[in-house]
Formats: C-alpha cells, sequence, structure tokens
C-alpha cells in the first residue's frame, strides 16, 4: 500500500472542469461525514452547499440557479457518500467550461443527476482495495457557477 493512501489519510481526486472562478478547498476542516448537499442548477450547476454530521456548512458557487435539489444522506446510521460523478460544458460565447451535471452515491442509493448531462462525462470512486473510504469535503473553483470540482477522500482502513 502506498504510504499517501495509509489509513486516516485523506486526499484529492481530480478535479474535473475549467479554471474560473475563486478556488476553494474544504481540507481545512476536520473530517467529518457529510450529511446533506443542496445544489443550484440551470443551465450549469450553479452552486453547492454541503452539509456535514457536526452541523457546519460551506457553499461553493452562488445560489442563483432556478431549479434547487437536496439530497441527504443518513450518515447517522453509517452512511457514507463513495462517489460523484457529472459532466463538463459550455454554451457558445459562455465562457466555461462549467460543471453542467453532478451525481452523488452512496453504498446504497443515489441522487437524481442534477443539471443536464453534456459529452464530457467525470467521475470519482476509490479503487476497490479500499474497503471503508468515504467523500468528507470538496475541492474546486467556483464563481457565478461551479466551475470545476474534485472530492476530497478519507480512507478508513484498506482491504486486508
Amino acid at each position: 500500500m502506498a504510504p499517501e493512501c495509509l489509513p486516516g489519510l485523506s486526499f484529492r481526486l481530480g478535479p474535473s472542469g475549467g479554471t474560473g472562478g475563486f478556488f476553494f478547498d474544504d481540507d481545512s476542516r476536520e473530517p467529518s461525514e457529510i450529511a446533506k448537499i443542496v445544489v443550484h442548477f440551470g443551465d450549469y450547476i450553479d452552486g453547492v452547499q454541503i452539509g456535514w454530521a457536526d452541523a457546519t456548512v460551506a457553499h461553493h458557487g452562488s445560489c442563483n440557479g432556478p431549479t434547487v435539489g437536496e439530497f441527504d444522506i443518513f450518515c447517522q446510521n453509517g452512511e457514507k457518500l463513495r462517489a460523484i460523478d457529472g459532466s463538463i460544458g459550455a454554451n457558445p460565447g459562455d465562457g466555461g467550461p462549467y460543471v453542467t451535471s453532478i451525481r452523488f452515491h452512496t453504498e446504497t442509493k443515489s441522487s437524481q443527476l442534477f443539471g443536464k448531462q453534456s459529452a464530457s462525462a467525470f467521475i470519482y470512486q476509490v479503487p476497490g482495495e479500499f474497503r471503508d473510504y468515504s467523500i468528507v469535503g470538496f475541492f474546486g473553483r467556483a464563481g457565478k457557477y461551479l466551475d470545476s470540482i474534485g472530492p476530497l477522500v478519507r480512507i478508513i482502513s484498506a482491504a486486508g
């Protein structure tokens, strides 16, 4: 097992998307399980709000999208966020690329697809040699829209 993947350590995957907006990183907070995600979207993902089990909240991007969707993760029952997927794109003359769609996955369920899927897809999940891990936050770039996103993953234990 590589030293950077030892149990208890966190690492980043990605990000996927463009280089506009301002950098954000949830890595500076004490790790806690993600309990709820709120997504604001229209033609693009305008922003995401992350709520952790310890009642802290972070906003990435704007809350101006015409549609708002929620995904509750029942972390008090041991449910963990395990993967995200989505797509990247831009309309002609609109700048970008931006995140156009995103979906979240736990061990037992998936959120709806938030936004509009485009041709440039991404997926982030941890290889099978790690049996216990969770996504504990995100990093990327955001401004008017969510320009890019990648997960922060914490390894709890490796397959033995």
